[in-house]
């Protein structure tokens, strides 16, 4: 009986040990894994820095070719655009302290053709688009640690007199100068709130 007792007693305090040794891990793992999954960048600030930085310079690309469009003629703004869109790109981007591209799908100046991650998110939009889904802007950092704004560039009304289906909406004599400056030019036949392209905006202080 004494024997029994004892077994008991031994088989009481193993099991307790090993009920001890079960949960200890929990809470020492938990502080680890939540540090894991913390955010590296703060993607809110940026989704709105971003939109900020694409906003200011839409709108000096908009002055410019108003400006020439009234003074100059709707032609003119094709060459406007071949001559000066990648310095007021650049210049924009130098006060801001960021590299800026406008890439498409659909090229004209074959200078803005896509890498591999633009084409990456465009394929992401198109799919988007094809499947009636809005087009949210996309944070993300690259392999070497910076990180990238995408938002969506869609189609307005006015840019349909050099983006639209020719002899439609673009004039014989604007569609003249553009096969004239791009002669493998595919940036015809959109729509008013087709994707057009995406702003890649990377931000040069690395995370």
């Amino acid at each position: 009986m004494k024997k029994l007792f004892i077994g008991l007693l031994l088989t009481s305090i193993l099991i307790s040990c090993n009920n001890q040794k079960k949960e200890t891990p929990k809470t020492e793992t938990q502080p680890i894994i939540e540090k894991q999954t913390k955010p590296s960048f703060d993607e809110a600030l940026y989704q709105k820095k971003g939109k900020e930085i694409a906003m200011a310079t839409f709108k000096v690309f908009k002055g410019h070719i108003q400006k020439v469009a009234s003074t100059q003629g709707l032609p003119a703004v094709v060459d406007f655009c071949n001559k000066k869109a990648i310095q007021l790109t650049d210049s924009m981007a130098q006060a801001n302290n960021v590299i800026i591209k406008r890439t498409s799908h659909k090229l004209r100046n074959e200078k803005n053709a896509p890498d591999a991650a633009q084409k990456e998110i465009l394929d992401t939009y198109l799919k988007a688009q094809k499947e009636g889904q809005a087009l949210k802007p996309i944070v993300k950092k690259d392999k070497d640690g910076y990180v990238h704004f995408y938002g969506p560039i869609k189609l307005k009304h006015e840019c349909l007199k050099c983006h639209g289906q020719p002899e439609k909406d673009i004039s014989p004599a604007i569609y003249k100068v553009i096969k004239e400056k791009y002669p493998n030019d595919q940036a015809t036949g959109f729509k008013v709130g087709d994707l057009r392209g995406i702003w890649d905006i990377k931000f040069l202080e690395k995370k």
